[in-house]
């Protein structure tokens, strides 16, 4: 991570989700299961196989029957992240190294968050990720791993979702059997607002092919209304799941992190 993004970044830590776990491993935040942290829950009748230390003898003495004690559990969960590495992703140099400081950034936010085991990154197409050596080279193509993600981890998308399959499927996807979902859609400036510019030839950095049009106003303000639409498409559908989106535009480290990500709810102050 460069040290621009690094200095940015120690402001923050990955933010959590405030209801309760479903599920995970031992650790620091308190689950909606049953454990063995130190928050009872409730009474149920002992079966046998039942661990004796949790048998709630007074209450054997008082009434002769064999109740246990139930507590609400611990878990850590680990951070899948699935990064869109088509090459929509990398149009510029400037959303290029965005979507960089972002996958960087959130290394350092899930090392000082309580309760997160760490992260683990993901391409679409399923492979595993090394973020130092991430490329986007991939053509469009499904967004979820094809991989089995870890049941009840937290997950991330880092997308700009400029495809054209309907998104809602495949976030309904990834977000079936995990702790909570997280969607980062990345735009560049120019995609959020492009410039008349008469005459252009456009070519799809997903599949090379070329278009030739007029970039005039009626053009421009097609192109945002359908964009528009998309945006609000895929908030719609993280919202539906229970889960946190943010819309980020590229930009400095900075302004990145401080935007979208802390106030929707992606990073907290450290």
């Amino acid at each position: 991570m460069r040290t621009e993004c690094a200095r940015a970044a120690a402001a923050y830590a990955f933010a959590l989700p405030r209801t309760p776990f479903s599920g995970g491993l031992g650790g620091e935040r308190l689950g909606s299961g049953v454990g063995s942290s130190l928050e009872f829950m409730d009474f149920r009748d002992y079966l046998p196989g039942d661990d004796l230390r949790h048998v709630d003898w007074r209450t054997f003495a008082r009434t002769d029957q064999m109740k246990v004690r139930l507590y609400r559990e611990e878990v850590a969960p680990i951070l899948d992240v699935v990064v869109d590495t088509s090459r929509s992703m990398a149009v510029t140099e400037l959303k290029e190294q965005a979507a960089r400081d972002l996958c960087g950034a959130l290394d350092e936010w899930v090392r000082v968050a309580a309760g997160v085991r760490g992260a683990r990154y993901w391409t679409c197409a399923g492979g595993a990720l090394e973020v130092d050596a991430l490329a986007f080279e991939d053509a469009d193509g499904e967004l979820a791993p094809r991989v089995p993600l870890r049941p009840r981890s937290l997950r991330l998308v880092l997308s700009d979702f400029l495809f054209a399959a309907d998104p809602a499927p495949a976030l309904r996807r990834l977000a079936s059997g995990s702790s909570h979902l997280y969607v980062v859609q990345l735009l560049d400036p120019w995609e959020l607002d492009p410039s008349q510019e008469g005459p252009r030839t456009l070519i799809d950095a997903e599949t090379g092919e070329r278009l030739e049009i007029v970039l005039d106003a009626a053009a421009i303000e097609g192109y945002r209304e359908r964009l528009g639409r998309l945006r609000a498409g895929v908030e719609r559908a993280v919202r539906s799941l229970g889960g946190t989106f943010a819309s980020v535009i590229a930009g400095e480290p900075a302004e990145m992190f401080r935007g979208d990500l802390l106030r929707q709810g992606v990073i907290e102050p450290r």
